[in-house]
């Protein structure tokens, strides 16, 4: 199944720095590296999530 938090693409916009890379305007963004985007934890980065594992995630 497809992951709703990266909408399929397994990557997430980096909170931190909005996806500029930039962290409060001065400070490069250490979460994601600069690149402004994180693997999704819940995919794993893969873009997909096992139908099990969403199920759980509900419960």
């Amino acid at each position: 199944m497809r992951c709703n938090s990266c909408n399929g693409e397994g990557l997430v916009r980096c909170r931190k720095c909005s996806g500029e890379g930039i962290d409060y305007g001065i400070h490069k963004c250490e979460n994601c590296g600069g690149e402004g985007e994180l693997a999704c934890s819940t995919c794993e980065g893969t873009g997909k999530v096992r139908l099990l594992d969403k199920i759980k995630s509900k419960v």
